[in-house]
């Protein structure tokens, strides 16, 4: 009996023993490839990273970007210059949005192409993606758009687009924004009365505008809800070439200048008199120092030398008759 309880024991402390190893061994090995598997999880889940181009050329993108946008992961805007995107959308983006608006033919904007058979099955907005893209008409047939939920202004202005005249047979089940859809899509003409609507809620101006505005055999059949579309103001283009006039200038007003006297001032002399030297003075007049150049610039011409001794004349001649009536007077 007692060597049985012995035997007991002793396999009772194996048993513990070996269960103690292996919880140590199973904590050493799993733990760390736990961290391993978590750590690379979270390297593998981006949520930003920009456009790449292809080598030395712009107008191709070889890796698309994506960003945060709120909390959802969405597209980077395609620019107006690239023509060509990959064939492979990125896991990570959930959203569309505006991923090729804003291209315009009077701007020579180029037609993209590599999106026709985009992979969208697990995208959710696809809001805004064609807004005022005037070259776009592409077969989108093969987009998958069970999770979608947000489609408003998708084609909005997209004048151009008719799913390169093929049907447009969507699975649209989970939409509930289908606001402005196809507002001012011109040529847009496709039957879409299959559609499944039932979830819309919002579908204001859906189809204003567009190739199927007054085709009520070709909208959706909404459920409980009716389509308002906003009044379709008609521009009428002008031919004529717009007259610019320009305005006449404005003349500058006249200024009355007062009469003034202009009074002329008599430059007051500080030099003091010269006086002349008595003959018989002994001072000492300096030879001129004037050069040859001056004197000669002195010269008089001979009119005015004869204008001289005329004028000298009349003087001494005046003299001559005056001094002896003037003894005459003082005399008497």
């Amino acid at each position: 009996m007692k060597i049985n309880l012995l035997l007991l024991t002793i396999s009772k402390l194996s048993i513990i023993s070996f269960l103690s190893v292996f919880s140590t061994s199973f904590k050493n090995n799993f733990v760390p490839n736990y961290q391993t598997k978590k750590e690379m999880k979270a390297e593998t889940t981006k949520t930003e990273q920009p456009h790449k181009y292809k080598d030395g050329d712009k107008t191709e993108i070889i890796q698309i970007g994506f960003y945060k946008r709120g909390t959802v992961v969405t597209i980077r805007q395609i620019p107006y210059y690239v023509k060509k995107v990959p064939e492979q959308l990125p896991e990570e983006i959930e959203s569309l949005y505006r991923a090729f608006a804003h291209r315009y033919k009077k701007q020579d904007h180029p037609t993209v192409t590599g999106f026709e058979k985009w992979n969208t099955s697990k995208i959710k907005d696809m809001s805004y993606v064609f807004y005022d893209n005037e070259i776009i008409d592409a077969d989108l047939s093969q987009w998958k758009t069970n999770n979608v939920t947000n489609m408003q202004g998708m084609f909005k202005n997209a004048v151009k687009f008719n799913n390169g005249d093929k049907p447009l047979r969507w699975k649209i089940d989970n939409v509930e924004n289908m606001e402005e859809m196809f507002n001012g899509a011109t040529n847009f003409n496709q039957d879409l009365k299959d559609w499944n609507v039932d979830k819309v809620k919002k579908n204001k101006n859906f189809s204003r505008g567009s190739g199927i505005h007054n085709s009520e055999n070709k909208k959706p059949k909404w459920n409980g809800i009716s389509e308002i579309n906003d009044p379709i103001e008609e521009k009428i283009e002008n031919k004529e070439p717009k007259v610019i006039t320009h305005p006449s200038p404005t003349p500058k007003p006249k200024v009355t200048i007062p009469l003034t006297k202009i009074i002329t001032p008599v430059a007051k002399s500080n030099q003091s008199p010269k006086t002349t030297p008595k003959p018989n003075s002994n001072l000492v007049i300096p030879k001129s120092t004037m050069t040859q150049s001056n004197q000669s610039s002195k010269k008089l011409s001979t009119p005015a030398i004869v204008g001289i001794v005329i004028g000298t004349q009349a003087v001494l001649t005046s003299l001559g008759f005056g001094i002896p009536y003037i003894i005459k007077r003082f005399k008497k």
